[in-house]
């Protein structure tokens, strides 16, 4: 990636965290920030109803120029190789759609996951990566995309990037 990209992504990121931490408190007025040493962990915040990971709307590739929401990047091994935070020990994930946030238990995402995605398929194209494995050129990830309607499927909540 590069390097303005890369902070752009950064910039766009902590401004959505920002965004998301509003809400929390909003819901667990005792809710934290994690710190940098735990969002190595896949945590951005700790709350009373468990810890969370905020994910923002992605583009399907890198020549896409917009983010979209009917399509999820999921993350098993992250570009070291090591477990992604899907396979991480974060309770909550929160996906950012246009207006709102939906949050599913990991755990729950994981078992949607395992069961539709075959990731012994892999495929060499993002376009191609839904629910099979894609690794990117030169890094070490083990990724795959799934449907937002299949999130939805799932026992989630939804927050409203308006309030409650």
């Amino acid at each position: 990636m590069r390097a303005k990209d890369f902070k752009q992504s950064w910039d766009r990121g902590q401004k959505l965290e920002e965004q998301f931490y509003e809400l929390v408190k909003l819901r667990d007025p005792n809710a934290r920030r994690a710190t940098p040493k735990e969002q190595y962990k896949h945590i951005d915040f700790y709350t009373d109803f468990g810890t969370i990971d905020v994910k923002s709307k992605k583009r399907i590739g890198r020549a896409d120029v917009d983010e979209q929401e009917t399509i999820v990047w999921l993350e098993y091994k992250n570009v070291q190789g090591r477990d992604g935070w899907l396979v991480s020990c974060v309770d909550i994930l929160a996906f950012e759609r246009d207006d709102d946030f939906i949050l599913v238990k990991r755990k729950d995402l994981l078992a949607m996951a395992n069961k539709k995605c075959d990731l012994t398929d892999m495929v060499t194209k993002s376009s191609d990566a839904l629910y099979k494995g894609y690794t990117r050129k030169g890094r070490e990830d083990l990724i795959t995309q799934v449907k937002m309607i299949d999130l939805i499927k799932l026992n989630n909540r939804i927050w409203s990037k308006n309030g409650i």
